[in-house]
């Protein structure tokens, strides 16, 4: 049985307001999935939903997401939680965008303070020419379960755009990190717009004609109230992450669309190739060995967490065998990638019992 926590105390640990959990446990009983089982499985304790402001786990939240969908056998459970996610669901962060002038306004407060809603992560916002680009990224390296994460904040981002613009507003395009789900039409569905995988980033696109547009709920006073309390907050003051923890998620981002090459972290990161490798050289890492240690916990989540094959797995952590894959898995874990599989459904089969 898990030991239920409400805190990852650990000061590298990325944590999330636990009003996110209020809205999942809302979409859930929808579905007719009881809270408790899956608050037990991951780790979560239920009190958090009496403090909405209280940092959680965001690898607890992800796993109850990636349990929840398991159970409901949603398969693309972040991107319909994300769709129905109401704005002000996000606590404090949503209120910030609701109460903004504009929604350029509304996106540049909520960019600004997102690190304060959720550690060891970015939204950045650009103007290119005529369009503007939303883009969401996760630092954390140690968390690889991140599809159902960039759905569902990409979702709650276009809702808040959707309070501005209209119910039936669409972006220009949407863009996700992650590659293409089996049931990818549903993500156009729910966008209503061209969806690209296996791109650069996680970002919503749209036309900067709309930059201006008022936030119908505009409110100064409830603003700043949102403001002057998340700056006594500052989640983010508590997380410092080094150069290995940016790579390891750098690593992350790219492997499913290239062969992770310490030139291409480098470049990504703005850094040049040599100084990234004396950084990672001063912390005690290499550049082989977190590639490495990225392919080993992949393995492990998505032979836990999905019905993938082996060849297919193998293939994507770039690996040009088989079978070198499996003798690096049995290396990892003294059994192969087969018997693990079969050990974790055993064992998840009892445990339900």
């Amino acid at each position: 049985m898990h030991q239920s926590l409400s805190i990852d105390h650990h000061p590298q640990s990325t944590t999330v307001m636990a009003s996110v959990v209020s809205a999942f446990v809302s979409f859930i009983s929808d579905k007719n999935v009881e809270s408790e089982e899956i608050f037990e499985r991951s780790a979560i304790n239920s009190d958090v939903l009496n403090d909405p402001n209280q940092p959680i786990s965001l690898s607890a939240f992800l796993n109850a997401i990636d349990i929840s969908a398991q159970i409901t056998e949603i398969k693309n459970f972040g991107l319909w939680f994300g769709n129905q996610y109401p704005p002000e669901s996000l606590g404090l962060l949503g209120y910030i965008g609701l109460s903004s002038d504009t929604l350029g306004e509304a996106l540049l407060n909520m960019s600004r303070y997102f690190p304060e809603f959720q550690s060891h992560s970015t939204v950045k916002v650009s103007h290119i020419q005529n369009k503007i680009i939303l883009e969401y990224g996760l630092l954390d390296g140690s968390i690889v379960s991140r599809r159902h994460d960039a759905e569902l904040t990409l979702g709650t981002f276009l809702n808040v755009m959707r309070r501005a613009l209209g119910s039936y507003w669409a972006p220009l395009e949407v863009h996700f990190n992650h590659g293409r789900p089996d049931f990818w039409q549903e993500h156009e569905k729910a966008f209503q717009t061209e969806v690209r995988f296996e791109q650069r980033r996680n970002a919503i696109i749209f036309n900067a004609s709309d930059w201006s547009r008022p936030m119908p709920g505009a409110d100064p006073h409830l603003l700043l109230i949102a403001q002057k309390t998340l700056n006594t907050l500052k989640l983010s003051s508590l997380v410092h992450y080094t150069v290995a923890e940016r790579v390891r998620s750098e690593i992350v981002e790219v492997i499913f669309t290239n062969t992770p090459r310490i030139e291409y972290v480098a470049e990504r990161l703005g850094l040049p190739t040599w100084t990234l490798s004396r950084q990672l050289k001063y912390e005690g890492y290499t550049f082989t060995g977190l590639f490495e240690t990225v392919r080993r916990d992949l393995a492990r989540y998505y032979l836990e967490n999905s019905t993938i094959s082996i060849s297919k797995l193998a293939e994507l952590l770039r690996y040009t065998e088989t079978s070198s894959f499996t003798h690096a898995f049995t290396r990892w874990f003294e059994v192969s990638p087969k018997r693990w599989r079969e050990l974790y459904r055993g064992n998840h089969s009892s445990d339900c019992k």
